[in-house]
C-alpha cells in the first residue's frame, strides 16, 4: 500500500472518539481517530490518553493506573494511524507493570512505562490549594476570549482558540495567555471535555490523561512574556510523568496549576497539580518541553 492510497483517520468530534481503539492481535492496538495539531502533528495528549488506554486493556480489573512516565521521540502525524503494542512486563500480588509502544510507519514515535495498582486504603493527606480562584462559571472560555480580544490578536492565536471544540478552556488569568502580561512562571486554568464521556473509570482516566497535556510547555514562556503564536519560540514535548491520586470526572470542570520552575539550555520544566471543582487533588503532572527561542522574523 502506497503512502498516497492511505485513507487518513476521521478528524474526532468528541473526546471519547479519541479515546476508542481498535483491536488488531493480543495486546496490540490502534487508534480510530487522530487528533491534529499544529502542522498536521499529532496532539500529545492523544498518544498519552490512547497509550493508557492500551495498557489498561490488558491488565485484570480492579487494578488502575497510579503512574506513567512517557518519552515523545517522534512527532506523530496525523495521516495514519498509530499502532499501540503493549508489553506485559509484570504481575505482581498488589501492581501491574506495561511497557507501551507507539509506532508509525514502523518508526517508534512514543514509549512509556505505566504502574497499575489494585485498591487497598493506606495514610491519607494532601496539600490544599494555596490561592484563591474563582469558579469556572464566573469566567469566559478560550472561544469568548478570543472574541474580546480580536483586536489585539493575530488571525493564528484566533484561530487556535475557535479550534478547542471537543475540549473547553477557561484561563483564570486571560491576559496571561492571550496578551502575555504578566510575567509569571505560574498558569491556572479550568478544562474539561465538551461534551459528556462514558462514566467509566477507565474513560475518564484515559481523557484526564488527554487534558493534562494542555498548555503545559507554555507555562516556561509564560514568565518571558512571550506568545507561542508570535513565531519566536519552538515548543514541543519531550516527556511526560503524571500520578492518579483519586478517581474525578474529566467531563466535568477540574482545576489545573501550573508553574514552571527552571528554563535553561532550551528546554523548560513544568509541574502541575489538578484539583476537582471541590478543589481535591485529583493528579500531579510534570513535563519538560524543548523551549527554543527563534530570532523573530523580519518584515
Amino acid at each position: 500500500m502506497t503512502t498516497a492510497s492511505i485513507v487518513p483517520p476521521p478528524a474526532p468530534q468528541h473526546l471519547s472518539e479519541v479515546l476508542e481503539l481498535e483491536q488488531l492481535d493480543t495486546n496490540l492496538f490502534r487508534s480510530r481517530v487522530n487528533q491534529v495539531n499544529n502542522n498536521r502533528s499529532l496532539f500529545g495528549g492523544q498518544i498519552l490518553a490512547q497509550g493508557l488506554k492500551a495498557a489498561a486493556l490488558t491488565v485484570e480489573p480492579g487494578r488502575r493506573a497510579h503512574s506513567l512516565h512517557g518519552y515523545f521521540l517522534l512527532a506523530g502525524i496525523s495521516d495514519i494511524g498509530v499502532i499501540y503494542d503493549v508489553e506485559l512486563t509484570r504481575d505482581g500480588g498488589s501492581f501491574s507493570t506495561r511497557r507501551v509502544v507507539a509506532r508509525q510507519r514502523a518508526k517508534t514515535i512514543f514509549h512509556m512505562e505505566l504502574s497499575f495498582h489494585r485498591e487497598e486504603q493506606g495514610f491519607e493527606h494532601e496539600i490544599p490549594l494555596d490561592v484563591d480562584v474563582p469558579d469556572p462559571d464566573k469566567l469566559m472560555s478560550t472561544r469568548e476570549l478570543a472574541a474580546k480580544f480580536a483586536d489585539r490578536l493575530p488571525k493564528s492565536a484566533q484561530a487556535m482558540a475557535t479550534q478547542q471544540a471537543i475540549v473547553e478552556l477557561k484561563p483564570v488569568s486571560p491576559e496571561d495567555y492571550f496578551l502575555r502580561k504578566a510575567g509569571t512562571p505560574r498558569g491556572l486554568y479550568w478544562i474539561k471535555s465538551t461534551s459528556p464521556l462514558p462514566p467509566d473509570d477507565l474513560t475518564q482516566q484515559c481523557a484526564l490523561a488527554y487534558l493534562s497535556d494542555y498548555f503545559l510547555t507554555s507555562t516556561v514562556v509564560l514568565t518571558h512574556t512571550v506568545s507561542m503564536l508570535s513565531g519566536q519560540v519552538m515548543l514541543a514535548s519531550l516527556d511526560h510523568a503524571m500520578w492518579f491520586h483519586r478517581p474525578c470526572r474529566a467531563d466535568e470542570w477540574v482545576l489545573v496549576d501550573a508553574i514552571s520552575p527552571f528554563a535553561g539550555g532550551a528546554r523548560g520544566l513544568t509541574r502541575a497539580q489538578i484539583f476537582d471543582r471541590e478543589r481535591r487533588l485529583v493528579a500531579s503532572v510534570a513535563q519538560e518541553g524543548l523551549v527554543r527561542p527563534l530570532e523573530k522574523k523580519s518584515g
